[in-house]
């Protein structure tokens, strides 16, 4: 009953209300066309007097000879435009004015007559890709002017939206499929809402004939498309028939809207899609409206994420908080996955072991980038049974794969999956159409228009979205197209790999890592398939049975061995709370470690030097890899792996390379124990245990001892770096930072142990510490003292003045001045400092 109540209490604390004001962004405008007729006879500036809820459309042209802006076809400046505008907004504090300008030409003269107007200090500026704020912000700071462009603009503006940026558009006189709006990815994601032609809304009737009988008209358009694309219209254009609308803004703000968000890890998701006949894809945040008396039901769905709660049903006389907030969870990539084959030298599949599967021509094959895969020559195949074993009929589902054709067929097909049936949905082929990547279900298809090459891996995956009837294709993990509105698969004959289609299409080449979902994978799950993660499998009864057990006695000896841990840790903690890693086991290991301080060592588990075996890239990657681990245990974000290993390489290249190289550390690295690389959630990780040593993550846990090294663990320390600087000979520019900043800690924990070493005369231990600190820092006062203190103690004071010698002239060549203090006055000073 309590583990009930708490799950309740859960699901109600995801639906709270955020107190916020009334954004911007949920206000309807009605805009004018502003033609010189309508500004000189005031009416438009009336009306919008005496309406809070207006703005102007205006067109724009300059004059090239004397560089002026009118309204176009008159001779009306643009500044007493902004005149007008002006004066409503100082005869009305709580007004706010969009302004929507057509201009082409250079922006910088719009600008500065912006800039020079009354208006100057009245502008609101959003920069792009920020939420906009609320209205009651805009009138308190008094940034009430909201300025807006289109057109063939010269240079940028500071103080102009880019309307596309900012705003998905329709026409109200025409019928646009969403497939054609929602096309754009960004289009999703934008916060405004602008309907074009309102006034043409296709009625049967004049807009100097509207009345109230029309009304209903208006609004249901209006509430369709709100409900469409989940926002409220912001922006309406009425032409120049603004004072025929009036009602408009009054009947469509008494619906009550639904609004909230889908988020994920603090933030919310760029595409969810409903369940709902209306409504086929919004962004992360949300907005419905609510018609009078009836009941809606809200069953959103992301493709790769499970949601809480999953629906929301509104009735009329429920109280409803003013946003709600539904919680997406990552799903497990082993989640609604119906066959898995990794071909390695059997036709098995891990997740039906029992299943056992024929074929023709086909053998298995050692590739030098992915071990051993299944060869398909032409006219060979194998067969995966009835469609309905996978889930595959009637369904959404995914298919995914690496593949890599010998011969790509100019005119035909390269068949990867899919049977022989015909007739219109029955006919599966997933397959490449003169080098195209293709989904086809028979007459119910999509071909993208990426080109592939013969004897490259490519990563490939085919997605349906039932709900949405979505065909998508993604290469090496990135969409490369897709369309809506495709009814599903309904065939039944077998289906084959290497084979489809009545005339006898067949793969020609190479797959590895077959894998088939009954769910739509989402991007950034076919992203990571892309990079060969490792799919994790784990049956029903792993995933429920410990709280389905009935064994309480086995419950509370677990629960009292996690205790018995816990305070063994918390004691070893205590014990060893300023010892490090290291402190155990001060000898160094010969093998199973890499080496990162002086030149690049790797010694595997079999004490072989396999360095040489590491080619740049390959090293370059491991390198940058293991850095972003050391620092953050999420590891390294694949985007920022891609931006600073690949930077200016075409993106569709850029993951087909990354693929290739990360296969080949794999390989490297299996050589070794207790170290791999694996995919997690857009990061590369890796993951180290005990007998894996390198010495720069050794040094680096030495350095974030909260309370500083003992002497002991400076000794330690001191071992790890003095082979010489971070990576010797690499010049990857991004390293430049990374061995800055850690040339600074060696310099200041060696310091450190010089200075001990200098308390205790240990002359010869503190020369050696000196000269690493000066192979990191030549011109470094405090290593050259401590030398010269050290050589002078032993006896050797023309060699203690020939190394002051030296630093001065390095010096005075790098500084290109003088040093400052002669011989006398460097020792007084520093044996005064150390």
């Amino acid at each position: 009953m309590k583990l009930k109540l708490f799950f309740l209490l859960f699901i109600l604390s995801l639906i709270v209300p955020e107190s916020k004001g009334n954004e911007f962004a949920e206000n309807t405008f009605l805009i004018a066309r502003l033609s010189p007729s309508e500004y000189r006879s005031n009416r438009v500036w009336n009306f919008m007097n005496a309406n809070n809820w207006t703005g102007i459309e205006l067109d724009l042209s300059t004059d090239s000879a004397t560089r002026t802006i009118f309204l176009k076809n008159s001779n009306i400046p643009f500044e007493e435009v902004l005149i007008k505008v002006s004066a409503q907004l100082k005869n009305n504090e709580s007004k706010i004015t969009p302004l929507f300008i057509n201009y082409s030409g250079n922006v910088n003269l719009l600008d500065s007559i912006i800039n020079s107007s009354d208006l100057k200090n009245q502008i609101f500026y959003l920069p792009q890709g920020e939420r906009w704020p609320s209205v009651e912000y805009l009138v308190q700071a008094n940034r009430r002017a909201i300025f807006f462009i289109e057109g063939k603009l010269q240079d940028e503006s500071r103080i102009l939206h880019h309307t596309n940026n900012y705003a998905l558009e329709i026409s109200a006189s025409q019928i646009t499929p969403n497939s054609v709006i929602l096309n754009i990815e960004s289009n999703i994601n934008k916060e405004l809402f602008n309907i074009r032609n309102f006034d043409r809304l296709p009625t049967g009737v004049t807009t100097r004939q509207l009345n109230s009988n029309l009304v209903p008209e208006y609004i249901n358009f209006l509430l369709e498309s709100w409900t469409k694309y989940g926002k409220k219209p912001n922006f309406l254009f009425v032409g120049r028939n603004i004072y025929n609308f009036g009602f408009i803004i009054e009947h469509l703000n008494s619906f009550v809207a639904v609004k909230g968000q889908v988020r994920t890890a603090g933030k919310n998701l760029e595409r969810v899609y409903w369940k709902n006949a209306e409504t086929l894809i919004t962004g992360g945040k949300f907005s419905f409206p609510i018609r009078g008396g009836e009941e809606m039901i809200l069953t959103p769905f992301v493709p790769g994420f499970s949601l809480t709660p999953s629906q929301l049903i509104i009735t009329a006389e429920m109280v409803m908080p003013e946003n709600y907030s539904i919680m997406a969870h990552p799903l497990k990539l082993s989640q609604g996955l119906m066959a898995s084959f990794d071909f390695e030298n059997n036709l098995a599949d891990r997740v039906n072991s029992e299943r056992s599967f024929t074929g023709n021509g086909y053998s298995f094959s050692q590739d030098i980038d992915r071990g051993t895969v299944l060869r398909l020559p032409e006219n060979a195949n194998v067969n995966l049974g009835d469609p309905a074993l996978y889930k595959l009929p009637n369904s959404s589902f995914t298919v995914s794969c690496f593949v890599k054709f010998t011969d790509i067929l100019e005119y035909g097909d390269n068949a990867i999956l899919g049977n022989d049936e015909r007739g219109y949905r029955r006919g599966l082929h997933l397959v490449l159409r003169s080098g195209h990547p293709y989904f086809g279900l028979w007459a119910n298809d999509y071909m993208s228009e990426e080109l592939l090459e013969s004897n490259l891996w490519y990563h490939l995956t085919w997605r349906y979205i039932l709900e949405t009837g979505q065909q998508a294709i993604f290469v090496n993990g990135q969409y490369v197209g897709g369309s809506d509105g495709h009814p599903p698969y309904s065939g039944t004959n077998d289906i084959h790999i290497g084979k489809a289609l009545s005339g006898g299409a067949s793969l020609r080449g190479y797959i590895d890592n077959l894998y088939i979902w009954n769910r739509p994978l989402g991007n950034e799950e076919i992203n990571r398939l892309a990079l060969d993660e490792e799919i994790v499998y784990s049956s029903a009864e792993q995933s429920t049975g410990f709280l389905e057990s009935k064994n309480i006695v086995l419950i509370l000896g677990l629960i009292a061995l996690f205790f018995l841990i816990l305070i063994f840790i918390l004691l070893r903690i205590v014990h060893v709370r300023k010892q490090s890693v290291l402190v155990s086991k001060p000898e160094m290991p010969t093998k199973n470690q890499i080496q990162l301080f002086g030149e690049f060592k790797a010694i595997n588990s079999k004490n072989e030097d396999i360095s040489e075996l590491f080619t740049p890239k390959v090293r370059e990657l491991f390198i940058y890899t293991l850095i972003q681990n050391v620092k953050s245990s999420a590891g390294a974000p694949v985007a920022d792996v891609d931006e600073t290993l690949w930077y200016g390489i075409e993106a569709k290249k850029v993951a087909n390379n990354r693929a290739v190289t990360l296969n080949k550390l794999r390989k490297l690295l299996a050589q070794f124990d207790e170290i791999e690389i694996i995919s997690n959630n857009g990061y590369l990780q890796l993951q180290i245990k005990g007998n894996f040593f390198c010495d720069y993550v050794e040094a680096f846990k030495l350095c974030n001892i909260p309370e500083g090294m003992t002497r002991g663990q400076l000794q330690l320390f001191f071992h790890l770096v003095k082979k010489g600087r971070l990576l010797k000979r690499a010049n990857w520019p991004w390293l430049d930072e990374i061995r800055g900043f850690t040339g600074n800690q060696v310099i200041d924990n060696l310091l450190k142990l010089a200075i001990i070493y200098k308390k205790e005369n240990k002359l010869k231990e503190l020369e050696k510490v000196a000269q690493r600190i000066i192979d990191y820092d030549d011109l470094n006062e405090e290593a050259i003292y401590l030398q010269i203190w050290a050589l002078q103690k032993a006896n050797n004071p023309h060699l203690a003045r020939f190394n002051f010698d030296s630093f001065c002239t390095k010096y005075e060549k790098s500084m290109g001045e003088a040093y400052s203090m002669d011989f006398k006055a460097f020792t007084h000073y520093f044996s005064d400092q150390l």
